[in-house]
């Protein structure tokens, strides 16, 4: 805990950038470009913040990871997060059973969520894998990446491909479905990342919360509008910290908008580890932040108050996902 707060971390994976990821009869192009383009990022990030982790595209060891997370840092407990990209790469950017492993090694710390796709894998094999998930491996959500090339992409308000997963994931008990939007992890197109699509699917399945990844960069304005309108959309924070290091304004501002139009009660703190290993750092900054007078003057942005801070940190997502944070601080003798 930080302060008294309790830190549960909405995104952390295991992921496999390497070559060995290529597809056979695959250029590996995407590989490649998304392995640079991250890595530009994290040396870019680095220049005004925490150092980068050099070998940010090979798995991450798991002791390593545990006490990166649970014993050098107040994180309390965390969500690993698979990402389903196919594709050009093999066995998808970060694998099911890979993120599983992780979860797997320390299961009252780590949450897991699964990944599938229907139009890669096919839906009926996806609706499937969605269930074995749950049952076998313990599935508490999903992320969904809907890309993978100008053959296999769909929409979240698609009534054939899309609603069958949102009634499956309803149906086995799980509170809240994620995406990856905005920034392509390649070169796919970035306006097939722009979350318009959520807007149907929220409004047709109340019941269910969908959780969005990285503020949709750089379709931040539009998704702040979608979030305001739609009590059921909860925006996810990781990359933000990263970037506030090197443009500390243009990301106070971003979370202004959000706090101001969207509300405290949605927001959720996460680190995106392991790209990043200075779990620590993330969280004395969301700690210790303080939204400037002068923004709060001229914008109306709101004052980061303690209460606010501990939404943040692990209370919103904890909500989102049905998780009774009482009973896992007995369980972890918070208490």
């Amino acid at each position: 805990m930080k302060n008294g707060m309790f830190v549960f971390d909405c995104v952390v994976h295991t992921q496999d950038f390497t070559d060995r990821q290529v597809r056979p009869g695959g250029d590996g192009r995407q590989v490649r470009s998304h392995r640079t383009n991250q890595g530009q990022f994290n040396k870019l990030m680095a220049t005004k913040g925490p150092a980068d982790k050099p070998d940010f595209y090979d798995p991450v060891d798991v002791e390593w990871a545990n006490k990166t997370l649970f014993e050098e840092s107040d994180t309390d407990i965390a969500m690993v997060c698979t990402v389903p990209l196919f594709g050009q790469w093999q066995n998808s950017l970060g694998p099911a059973e890979l993120n599983y492993q992780l979860a797997a090694s320390n299961p009252s710390r780590f949450y897991f969520t699964g990944g599938v796709d229907p139009v890669w894998q096919g839906l009926d094999f996806a609706l499937e894998e969605m269930e074995r998930q749950v049952k076998e491996w313990g599935a508490v959500s999903f992320k969904f990446y809907q890309y993978h090339d100008e053959n296999h992409h769909w929409r979240a308000d698609d009534k054939e491909i899309a609603y069958p997963l949102w009634e499956k994931a309803i149906e086995l008990g799980i509170k809240m479905v994620q995406f990856h939007k905005g920034y392509p992890l390649g070169m796919q197109p970035v306006e097939a990342f722009r979350p318009n699509d959520i807007q149907l699917a929220a409004y047709d399945f109340p019941e269910l919360n969908f959780g969005i990844h990285h503020l949709g960069d750089p379709y931040v304005d539009e998704l702040v509008s979608i979030a305001s309108r739609f009590p059921n959309i909860y925006l996810m924070l990781p990359l933000w910290h990263n970037q506030y290091y090197l443009q500390p304004y243009p990301m106070l501002h971003r979370l202004g908008q959000t706090l101001l139009f969207v509300g405290a009660d949605k927001l959720c703190y996460g680190s995106e580890g392991f790209l990043w290993p200075h779990m620590q750092t993330y969280i004395d900054t969301w700690a210790n932040l303080e939204m400037p007078e002068e923004l709060q003057d001229k914008y109306g942005y709101p004052e980061l108050t303690p209460e606010i801070k501990e939404q943040v940190f692990g209370l919103n997502f904890a909500r989102g996902l049905g998780i009774d944070l009482e009973v896992k601080k007995k369980e972890l003798g918070l208490l």
